[in-house]
């Protein structure tokens, strides 16, 4: 099961997915190295994550080869291996305490209010109409003004969820800090466990975003991914918790 990294932990694990592909042929000397981390800390990051030790780690990691799929140039196979490897991270990144923490939130809180910016409102509207079907009194805030505005009338059976690929937008980070300030419980879902935003949440569900991204314009289109996986996942689990 997956455990909450420290910031110096949360670091160490980015220097490990960004290298994912070397770390067969990394020694944990090295890897700590190119983190600017002590050995123990790469041990005790990876055993957070599930595994006995960084040998164990190393062990399980097979060099990734291009999926074997006729008809397709090599770079559009490095495309398919890139969202093969986001949903398969992000599966494995996700912590099964704070799954069930969320799902426990959602169910108990008197109000759900929605925060999201960019391509990620579009996960955000998934989850308003998943959370409506289960009759929950539920709002989505998209707007800097309206997002800062709402967060005035929180309360403490509020619960804010806030979704974000990389979790740095200013005025969704000041909206979810007054929230928070004002009594609110924050969960958010993001591609990146040391961000403001995720330093932010009193539960947070990480997903994992490929290093490696396919975008010819100088604007926010990154894939959203590993949010709709975690949104996914989620309300599995919730369907799952309420029919029991």
């Amino acid at each position: 099961m997956s455990q909450a990294l420290s910031e110096t932990e949360a670091y160490a694990w980015q220097v490990i997915q960004e290298n994912y592909q070397k770390i067969p042929n990394l020694s944990i000397s090295d890897i700590a190295q190119m983190a600017h981390v002590s050995i123990s800390t790469i041990n005790r990051t990876v055993k957070k994550k599930g595994f006995g030790g960084y040998g164990e780690f190393k062990f399980s990691i097979k060099k990734d080869a291009l999926p074997q799929v006729s008809g397709f140039s090599k770079e559009v196979l490095g495309a398919i291996a890139k969202n093969e490897e986001e949903l398969l991270k992000t599966i494995n990144n996700i912590s099964s305490s704070q799954i069930e923490a969320a799902v426990k939130k959602i169910d108990e809180s008197d109000e759900i209010i929605l925060f999201a910016r960019g391509l990620s409102v579009n996960a955000a509207n998934e989850m308003m109409k998943k959370l409506q079907l289960w009759h929950k009194r539920v709002s989505l805030y998209d707007e800097d003004r309206t997002m800062k505005y709402f967060s005035r009338f929180v309360s403490k059976k509020t619960l804010v969820i806030a979704i974000s690929l990389f979790g740095e937008s200013r005025a969704l980070n000041e909206s979810v800090i007054l929230s928070k300030k004002n009594g609110a419980t924050i969960l958010v879902l993001s591609a990146s466990e040391s961000s403001t935003l995720s330093q932010s949440a009193d539960i947070a569900l990480i997903g994992y975003k490929s290093q490696v991204e396919v975008n010819y314009f100088d604007l926010d289109v990154h894939s959203r991914l590993p949010l709709y996986l975690l949104v996914r996942i989620l309300f599995d689990s919730y369907s799952i918790y309420k029919n029991k």
